[in-house]
């Protein structure tokens, strides 16, 4: 029942409403969230006084991340959510394939869903985005992050699942921001265009760039 209702929820908020409300999903704890991760979003987002970025990230009595309810978070999104932030990636396995589907009815019903391209688990070897979650979920803006000389960061998954890796300033480089930096900027914008109209129009500049990744300017 949870997968079938995905389309009617979804369907109703293809036009933006007046607050952007960016739900955001990580591994970072309910402290860490509040010190970096909000701070650096208020900060990159400033000339938009209507967004907010809201930590939806279901968490252990111990302060854990709860992966295991991630599912159920996801299939239950708060009311005016304008787009979901991924902010860690993961290899698809026996136990998050759900996971996949339930993002991919979200997407087909016209959630946006914005991640970053992230790295493997310690002890677990780089492989290719299409087979992580994000990189299975279709029509999601999964962004990398670039280090010296605009070479890819080596430990991280890579594909053509990947709408671009951004190079975050210089104080913050190598922290892995760049995809929240690109959210910020999605935030900022988000207004001009529906959510699927959002997913188009990327697609449609990265198709007709000659470039290998494009910045932010040349996507807002």
């Amino acid at each position: 029942m949870i997968l079938a209702s995905c389309g009617a929820t979804w369907a109703q908020a293809a036009l933006p409403s007046s607050k952007t409300k960016v739900i955001y999903f990580g591994q970072q704890n309910a402290e860490d969230f509040e010190a970096k991760v909000k701070p650096l979003f208020v900060e990159q987002a400033r000339s938009c006084k209507s967004c907010e970025i809201v930590n939806y990230t279901p968490y252990t009595k111990e302060g854990a991340v709860d992966v295991e309810a991630l599912q159920e978070r996801i299939s239950s999104l708060p009311q005016g959510t304008s787009f979901v932030f991924f902010d860690f990636n993961m290899k698809v396995n026996d136990h998050n394939k759900e996971l996949v589907e339930v993002l991919n009815k979200k997407a087909e019903a016209g959630l946006v869903i914005v991640g970053t391209a992230g790295t493997p688990q310690a002890k677990e070897a780089s492989s290719p985005l299409s087979r992580t979650v994000l990189g299975q979920v279709n029509g999601a803006l999964i962004i990398g992050e670039l280090a010296e000389r605009d070479r890819l960061m080596p430990t991280g998954f890579y594909g053509p699942e990947m709408l671009t890796a951004l190079r975050p300033p210089k104080e913050i480089m190598g922290q892995g921001y760049s995809p929240l930096i690109f959210a910020a900027a999605l935030a900022e914008n988000w207004q001009k265009r529906s959510s699927q109209e959002w997913v188009e129009y990327f697609r449609s500049k990265k198709m007709k760039s000659r470039k290998i990744w494009l910045d932010l300017g040349d996507m807002f």
